[in-house]
């Protein structure tokens, strides 16, 4: 029997306590929230107006175009895959602070300079976790790509057998890591993996032909 490259992703992840729900489970995430929603919202961050008052049309302009600038600025760290129309729920509350605190000056408020790492960083995290399974995948791939370059893996992508299942979630994990912190780098699991690896290599075969079952 194999195991599905997007199994050994989710498996991986979850050895990493960066997705413990199952991917057909999470909740959805991408729902989008209109830049003009944003910016009221962040003229209330700021008491500029209250929760049900109307703002100027130049207020309103004006902070569009700070939250323009907070979808420029996540473009350049490469954490924005959405349009500027709008922004994911998942950070609408962190982009509204943002854009509150870019315009804090011009309405005579003041904001924690901290503050625009600590909501940059959540966002990054926000991404990252929705993102993670694909990233998952890619790391999947490039373990497997690295095994067959090395004689190591015998097998197809499409093939991976139940017995490598655990070495191919190790060395995921351990290539994942960096990508989501505070995970951290098991350097005994690489070990353990490679040593698995080898022994399953060095099986010998029955001679008569495997056939992968696909799900």
């Amino acid at each position: 029997m194999s195991v599905s490259v997007s199994t050994i992703a989710e498996r991986a992840l979850r050895r990493l306590n960066v997705a413990v729900v199952p991917l057909d489970d999470r909740p959805v995430l991408t729902e989008m929230v209109d830049v003009v929603n944003i910016a009221l919202a962040a003229l209330v961050e700021l008491g500029v107006i209250a929760a049900e008052e109307t703002p100027s049309s130049a207020d309103l302009t004006f902070m569009q175009e700070r939250v323009a600038s907070v979808h420029a600025a996540l473009d350049a760290q490469g954490l924005v895959w959405w349009e500027g129309s709008s922004v994911p729920r998942f950070c609408a509350e962190e982009v509204t602070k943002l854009a509150a605190a870019q315009a804090a000056s011009a309405f005579g408020k003041t904001t924690d300079p901290a503050l625009v790492a600590l909501l940059e960083g959540r966002i990054r995290r926000g991404a990252m976790g929705i993102s993670s399974h694909d990233i998952a995948v890619e790391a999947v791939m490039a373990v497997h790509t690295d095994l067959v370059g090395r004689g190591i893996a015998r097998w197809s992508s499409q093939d991976i057998p139940e017995m490598a299942a655990m070495p191919y979630e190790m060395l995921t994990a351990y290539e994942l890591a960096p990508k989501f912190p505070p995970a951290k780098q098991d350097q005994a699991e690489l070990v353990q993996a490679m040593r698995s690896l080898f022994t399953i290599t060095a099986l010998p075969t029955s001679g008569e032909r495997v056939v992968a079952e696909y799900f």
